[in-house]
């Protein structure tokens, strides 16, 4: 596993960079047809936004879509059903794990290898350990950033 470092904008003053951690996870999604189609999910966490894992779907002929899904949850649906609201995760027969995603255009149903994810989630806490996600240095960086004033603005 190697983190990434990623500039946190382009300006030309020298930007701050920030650690991040991007892996891939084969999913299927479900059609209400019966076949399965498989897609390549790039996951992307970022180290200044501990409490979310992005998920980006491919979208053929289209712009990928990206769901920003509490790691906790997908943490916590790898043995229970999981989640209320637009996001529920649950553990299915065969080794598995189901991520139920719905907004007000319609819905999906992913299933991945539930050891990949898990995988891909431990690896996310060597970047933010479990727990830590609200350390007083992570608060002060956070309130630093918000209190930026933005660029050309005095």
């Amino acid at each position: 596993m190697r983190f990434r470092e990623q500039p946190e904008d382009l300006s030309p003053s020298g930007p701050p960079t920030r650690r991040y951690l991007r892996t891939r996870l084969a999913m299927d999604l479900e059609s209400p047809l019966g076949p399965r189609f498989p897609l390549d999910v790039e996951c992307d966490y970022l180290e200044d936004d501990p409490l979310v894992v992005r998920l980006t779907f491919p979208a053929p002929g289209d712009t990928p879509v990206t769901w920003a899904v509490s790691r906790d949850l997908l943490l916590a649906g790898l043995s229970a059903p999981s989640g209320t609201g637009d996001v529920h995760v649950r553990p299915v027969p065969g080794g598995l794990v189901e991520l139920h995603l719905y907004s007000a255009t319609g819905s999906a149903v992913l299933l991945a290898d539930a050891n990949a994810l898990h995988s891909a989630l431990l690896d996310t806490g060597q970047l933010v350990p479990f727990g830590a996600e609200f350390s007083p240095e992570r608060l002060r960086r956070g309130l630093e950033l918000l209190l930026r004033s933005p660029a050309g603005e005095s």
